[in-house]
């Protein structure tokens, strides 16, 4: 620490005086300033301190005209510990009382923690060496460094959690996390609840792209995620009655919602959850969409749909099965019938690829609709499937199990960056797939009418220089991979 002066002020008239010119500062309690000073990261070294704790009348707590009045030198500890605040002003008390350590409060003033520099160090550090997302940056060092305990909300509230912003649900993993830390397991539940009714499915069949941005991928690998909430949603599901409660009061209103995939029973709980009347339609037998019918039941028992199901049920949901919308029922008799018509039908319609040869392939997704007619040996010797995602994964691994003896994947995607999880493409592979990243479709190669293979051709890349989905191909690099059937 640099020598400076020292002046012990008897007034407040003198303090500011004293701190006209720019060059001098102020000490209360002198946790922040004193801790600067040792570290030497202020822009502008003092030449005097003053000291206003020599200023008498500056440190009172009390009630005038309706209004809780506190001196700036009061100190954090007083106002956590003082029986009008905790009676009347609880938050305040609570906050006080949060606010670092013992003796960081004994000495600390609700004057100076209002007016300090922002405390974290990451973002005092003036040479930027720390680009923290306070400077523009893309990280909270303090996230996962000491100064966590700084905040009185901890780090992790300053700003969405790197996990947290790669979540499409936007899923506050922190503060769930923390209160299975405390055995808090209800509170948790209603945490993750706010943005996913559904975690005992997500759980087992989301990317969890939260776990590629964990703080501990830092430091040796992520944080297991999925298996967490997995654990917290089973929990949930057994305990149904304390989490899909039928709502207290009415709306009046009425919902119709067209779809019971994972959207739709989604907007049906939260609709429900509201106090609306609500009737979801759907042209299966079952409901639950692509999760009873397209996700294999290797990753989600169908029996976790069906037990969703009868809890929204007993919410007061109601289900309308073998309804297609256009031929049973027209849209326009809906929004006659309803306040509001909500359309969630999901994607079940074929993309095209636009190769020679396209109408010889097989649908993926249809192909695990229908699994059971291909259990008897028609799937064929050898398969080969096109895409680099989970949906693709589960039907080079199905197509597997039910025999065939090669199954070969491809995808545009090199492999670092393939959008299936890392869990799904090393099952594929353990299950005997051979993945190969980094090809496009060129042609069905057939004859008379029956496939023989699909000719692949080298993807240099699958985006354009602006990042665009543009797949650019090496047309004189070319492959032929053998099969009898092609999903896609």
């Amino acid at each position: 620490m640099r020598p400076f002066k020292h002046l012990n002020a008897k007034s407040v008239s003198e303090a500011v005086t004293a701190l006209a010119g720019g060059k001098n500062k102020a000490l209360a309690g002198g946790t922040d300033l004193l801790g600067t000073l040792k570290q030497n990261i202020l822009p502008t070294y003092p030449n005097t301190v003053i000291n206003l704790k020599t200023i008498a009348g500056l440190d009172y707590i009390k009630e005038e005209g309706g209004m809780l009045k506190i001196g700036a030198l009061t100190r954090l500890a007083d106002i956590a510990a003082n029986e009008t605040v905790k009676t009347g002003y609880a938050a305040l008390a609570q906050a006080a009382k949060a606010v670092a350590t013992p003796n960081i409060r004994n000495m600390g003033t609700i004057g100076g923690n209002i007016s300090q520099l922002n405390r974290c160090w990451y973002f005092r550090k003036q040479d930027n060496r720390f680009n923290c997302i306070r400077k523009d940056g893309e990280e909270c060092f303090a996230v996962s460094g000491d100064n966590r305990y700084h905040s009185i909300f901890g780090g992790v509230k300053t700003h969405a959690s790197p996990c947290t912003q790669e979540c499409p649900a936007g899923t506050d993993i922190p503060a769930y996390f923390a209160q299975l830390r405390a055995g808090n397991w209800d509170e948790a539940a209603r945490i993750i609840m706010k943005v996913n009714p559904m975690p005992f499915v997500t759980g087992r069949v989301c990317a969890h792209f939260c776990q590629n941005k964990c703080n501990r991928c830092k430091t040796d690998e992520s944080v297991g995620i999925s298996s967490v909430e997995r654990t917290l949603g089973d929990y949930i599901l057994d305990n149904a009655a304390k989490f899909y409660k039928v709502p207290e009061k009415e709306t009046g209103k009425s919902v119709a919602i067209i779809g019971s995939g994972p959207s739709g029973l989604s907007a049906a709980f939260y609709l429900r959850k509201a106090g609306n009347k609500v009737t979801v339609y759907d042209s299966k037998e079952e409901a639950g969409g692509m999760l009873m019918y397209a996700i294999p039941a290797y990753r989600l028992p169908k029996d976790i749909v069906r037990r969703f199901i009868k809890v929204l049920e007993g919410m007061g949901v109601q289900f309308v099965l073998n309804t297609t919308i256009g031929k049973d029922i027209e849209p326009e008799e809906l929004e006659k019938k309803y306040d509001s018509v909500c359309y969630d039908t999901g994607t079940w319609k074929r993309p095209v690829a636009g190769i020679s040869g396209e109408e010889l392939t097989i649908f993926g997704l249809d192909f695990l609709v229908d699994v059971n007619k291909w259990m008897e040996g028609k799937i064929g010797s050898e398969v080969f499937v096109m895409g680099g995602g989970n949906v693709a994964m589960d039907v080079a691994v199905t197509a597997k199990r039910l025999g065939a003896k090669k199954v070969t994947l491809a995808c545009l995607e090199p492999r670092d960056r393939m959008p299936a999880s890392a869990e799904e493409v090393a099952r594929a592979e353990e299950e005997g797939v051979i993945v190969m990243p980094s090809w496009g479709l060129s042609k069905v190669v057939e004859e008379n009418g029956k496939v023989k293979g699909m000719e692949l051709k080298r993807c240099v890349s699958p985006w354009d220089e602006d990042g665009r989905f543009n797949p650019q191909y090496d047309e004189c690099e070319k492959i032929v991979v053998n099969a009898e059937n092609i999903l896609m």
